[in-house]
């Protein structure tokens, strides 16, 4: 009986671990608004309700937990929860790539703000974009979605048989996707501003003594503008297909994973 209390105790404690590394790095769940005790909070209880949801052979014996193994195990299951929460929050730093680059081509980097979801200073569209973007995936159920994946994910990597090491060509490949949601939101700021640069070129070339700097900023701002409020009613729709990827990626890195 003793050794079976021992097994369990051990068995919810990695466990935990992989809640936890899920927790700390998933969209919305890692947001700096949100106290470390709350996450700790979460971890415990979503952990709680793995146990009993975990296969019966999931489970990791005391005997195999003894010095150095404990360790390696204990970075394994954190690994494994950090990256699935990991690839989702790729898709998030497509966003705010996108958010970035408006805002350089638009002339609006030059107002930063703190963004409550991580606390540091970013572009006022980098955070309008991310926080979009974090009602947008609750709508849709992606907390429900990322607890649901990790919940699966046991029954395809048991306790301490990640291969963690096949984890990393895998992200490289998904941190291409960030590129391509960042230009593909950016793509019609580019082409416009572009074609503005180039009206201004030609202007410069007919009137030398004008100052381009006084011209181009309010050009470039006002148009900016413009094309964000005809973009913006249809944004919902475009963070929620954008978002659909994200359970095949999580399911990629699982498998990866197993």
């Amino acid at each position: 009986m003793e050794n079976i209390n021992i097994d369990m105790l051990f068995t919810g404690y990695l466990i935990f671990l992989r809640v936890t590394g899920l927790v700390i790095v998933a969209p919305f769940f890692s947001l700096g608004a949100i106290p470390r005790t709350v996450k700790i909070f979460v971890s415990i209880i979503c952990s709680l309700l793995l146990f009993n949801a975990i296969p019966a052979d999931a489970g990791v014996g005391a005997e195999l937990l003894e010095g150095p193994m404990l360790i390696v195990l204990s970075l394994k299951e954190v690994l494994v929860g950090a990256a699935m929460g990991l690839v989702a929050q790729i898709v998030f730093a497509g966003l705010e790539m996108a958010g970035a680059l408006i805002s350089l081509q638009t002339a609006l980097s030059f107002a930063n703000m703190v963004d409550a979801s991580s606390q540091n200073q970013s572009s006022i569209l980098s955070t309008l974009f991310n926080m979009l973007g974090v009602l947008l995936f609750l709508s849709i159920g992606g907390d429900k979605m990322l607890l649901n994946s990790l919940a699966k994910s046991y029954q395809i990597i048991p306790i301490g048989e990640a291969k963690v090491a096949m984890a990393g060509p895998y992200m490289l490949e998904v941190a291409t996707y960030l590129f391509i949601v960042g230009v593909q939101l950016t793509t019609p700021f580019i082409i416009v501003i572009f074609l503005i640069d180039v009206a201004l070129a030609i202007f410069a070339r007919i009137m030398p003594q004008a100052n381009l700097m006084f011209i181009a900023l309010p050009i470039k701002f006002g148009v900016g503008l413009l094309i964000l409020m005809v973009m913006l009613p249809y944004f919902p729709t475009v963070f929620s297909t954008i978002f659909t990827h994200i359970v095949d990626f999580i399911q990629g890195i699982i498998q990866v994973l197993a």
